[in-house]
């Protein structure tokens, strides 16, 4: 998502920045969620979903600020962390996608 919410929205979890585009939280301590609308439904992700395992009890939340400039922005893209949760389908012929809760979560090794 655009930069500035992506700021926004790590601050109220928490996190704390690192290289200016990451941000940290404590694993042990970690229990926010995050609510995403769409089309009418909602998909949330919980703090197991939404953070990366890194080096001891630190884990990099699995958002990004990246600033898509207009037309095209400004956008947010649903990737990995959106993913490992729920199974998407896309239909490009009728230009509409799919969302179900996936039957098991991926698991990733940083």
């Amino acid at each position: 998502g655009p930069s500035a919410d992506v700021k926004a929205i790590a601050t109220k979890l928490g996190a704390k920045s690192i290289l200016g585009k990451e941000y940290i939280v404590d694993c042990d301590t970690f229990k926010s969620s995050m609510t995403f609308s769409l089309g009418g439904k909602e998909y949330t992700l919980d703090s197991t979903d939404l953070v990366l395992q890194a080096s001891g009890n630190q884990c990099i939340l699995g958002l990004t600020g990246i600033d898509v400039p207009a037309p095209a922005g400004p956008l947010w893209i649903l990737g990995d962390v959106f993913m490992r949760k729920y199974y998407v389908q896309f239909d490009w012929g009728q230009k509409r996608i799919g969302v179900a809760t996936a039957a098991s979560g991926m698991s990733i090794v940083v």
